[in-house]
């Protein structure tokens, strides 16, 4: 009986290769969306903020 080592062991390789390339695309992913979750919730937390109230010295003293 031969074995065929050369067959399994590039199969096993390549299935490894495939497996880690997925695995990675699926982490890079994974945090390009949170990034973006977190850049979208930090956008909209600054909208919600009221905006600072404006002096009104400005107005007075060019009333006078």
């Amino acid at each position: 009986m031969v074995l065929l080592a050369g067959e399994w062991v590039q199969a096993w390789l390549e299935m490894s290769i495939t497996f880690l390339v997925a695995a990675l695309g699926v982490v890079g992913l994974g945090w390009w969306v949170l990034r973006g979750d977190r850049l979208n919730r930090a956008a909209e937390a600054s909208l919600e903020k009221p905006a600072p109230a404006e002096s009104n010295e400005a107005h007075s003293k060019s009333a006078h």
